[in-house]
């Protein structure tokens, strides 16, 4: 019964603030996995400041040990370290972040927005109006944790630490501007999240 109210608090949550994902262009096939891992991991390279260390000019070839060396995941396939390298090249000319636009994650728990390691997650939070808002995390275990909010411009409405001290954690932060926005979770050691909830203030 716990475990069916947890879920449902999901289905609340992604029902709400059920916004369409950014797509790549209709060509190309992102998946919610590798884009999970370039945002969460990756992109952070990135941000801001599109750095030029990889020259795009030299294909996805020439980035695959760099790709691997960072993507986490062992099991990267070529077509993956592909579809790393067209969120890369996203990345690097446009400075936005992408998400694919395949509607599995309404059916999908929170793990589905985990890299393979589960120390990271990449979570869309859909269109947010200004105002001023409390997010609500429940993990599983008490866990350290760092938690931003982005947009899909790069601007940043919340960066924080957060003690293991509490298995659930409100953080409260504002939105400045309507945009598509998106939370991102890095920890040092697996991280579960039970329930997620985003609540916008009166």
């Amino acid at each position: 019964m716990k475990k069916n109210r947890r879920f449902l608090v999901l289905i609340i949550f992604f029902t709400i603030f059920s916004i369409p994902l950014f797509s790549v262009e209709k060509k190309q096939d992102i998946s919610t996995k590798i884009a999970v891992i370039f945002n969460t991991l990756c992109a952070k390279c990135h941000e801001g400041q599109c750095s030029g260390r990889l020259s795009l000019d030299n294909g996805s070839k020439a980035a695959s040990s760099h790709i691997k060396r960072y993507a986490v995941d062992t099991e990267i396939s070529t077509s993956e370290e592909n579809e790393f390298f067209t969120l890369l090249n996203y990345m690097k000319k446009e400075c936005a972040l992408l998400m694919p636009d395949n509607g599995k994650w309404k059916r999908k728990n929170l793990s589905y927005f985990a890299v393979p390691s589960h120390d990271s997650y990449f979570i869309p939070l859909g269109t947010l109006k200004s105002g001023d808002y409390t997010l609500i995390i429940k993990v599983k275990e008490s866990n350290c944790f760092r938690v931003e909010v982005i947009s899909n411009k790069l601007d940043s409405s919340l960066d924080e630490s957060l003690p293991s001290t509490a298995k659930e954690q409100n953080i409260n932060f504002t939105i400045d501007e309507k945009l598509d926005y998106f939370l991102r979770i890095r920890s040092r050691k697996p991280i579960y999240i039970e329930t997620l909830e985003i609540k916008k203030g009166d």
